[in-house]
């Protein structure tokens, strides 16, 4: 039986599927996952996110003719891009427009450090260093230390191509010194397989976009699930 336990809307990105793959591959049984795209050129620059932000309303509609526990805007920096406060913006255009309760992964962030009992962040990106800033500000606005927050600079034209293996070398890149978490931002990375290899290697709690986004999703649908292989946040 599909879906007797939540169903769960998600809004991705239009030039990938590494959440909605993720999604499936971890959603426990009893799940359901209906997803729909908002267009996106790919450059993830201030001005290209929010104008994918501004479509949200218009994509959150087509949820609006079936029940759903909650609506998703699985994009970080999206969610975010106009600075403090704007998820809950991005929240009121998903409930507007599905008559569902929305989130967004930058809301869900915040709810996986307060878990982790996270105080600073050590942060790779694979956005421009203006899109980082905004990000470190809105971190910052919610309490949260960000020790360094570093683009990834890498050639692929699709964020989706980049590979866990250069994720890697790019945490090693990083000085963990003074933080008490490693932060992995974008839902267009493939890196649900590497967290917790990170995790020991480093001996820090990691949070990526789209395992902190699945968490969240499924914690406001009131579904449990412990996945170790996720990192630390779905062992609490």
């Amino acid at each position: 039986m599909y879906a007797w336990r939540a169903e769960i809307g998600l809004i991705n990105p239009g030039t990938g599927a590494s959440m909605e793959r993720d999604f499936h591959r971890f959603v426990p049984d009893g799940v359901g996952v209906i997803t729909t795209r908002v267009p996106f050129g790919g450059m993830p620059s201030p001005e290209g996110l929010m104008e994918m932000a501004d479509l949200l309303e218009d994509c959150a509609k087509v949820f609006s003719t079936r029940r759903h526990d909650l609506v998703m805007f699985g994009c970080t920096s999206g969610s975010l891009i106009g600075g403090p406060g704007f998820d809950q913006e991005c929240i009121r255009r998903i409930e507007r427009a599905s008559g569902a309760p929305g989130l967004t992964t930058s809301t869900v962030l915040m709810e996986g450090f307060a878990r982790l009992g996270v105080g600073k962040v050590a942060a790779i990106t694979p956005y421009p260093d203006d899109t980082n800033a905004i990000e470190k500000q809105f971190l910052e606005s919610h309490g949260i230390g960000v020790t360094g927050i570093r683009g990834m600079h890498q050639t692929e034209k699709s964020i989706a191509d980049i590979q866990p293996s250069f994720v890697y070398q790019k945490v090693k890149e990083l000085d963990l010194s003074h933080s008490d978490c490693i932060f992995i931002s974008c839902t267009g990375l493939n890196v649900l397989d590497i967290i917790e290899t990170i995790e020991t290697d480093f001996g820090l709690p990691v949070v990526t976009s789209n395992q902190v986004t699945l968490w969240g999703a499924l914690r406001h649908a009131r579904v449990g699930v412990k996945i170790p292989r996720l990192g630390k946040l779905f062992t609490l």
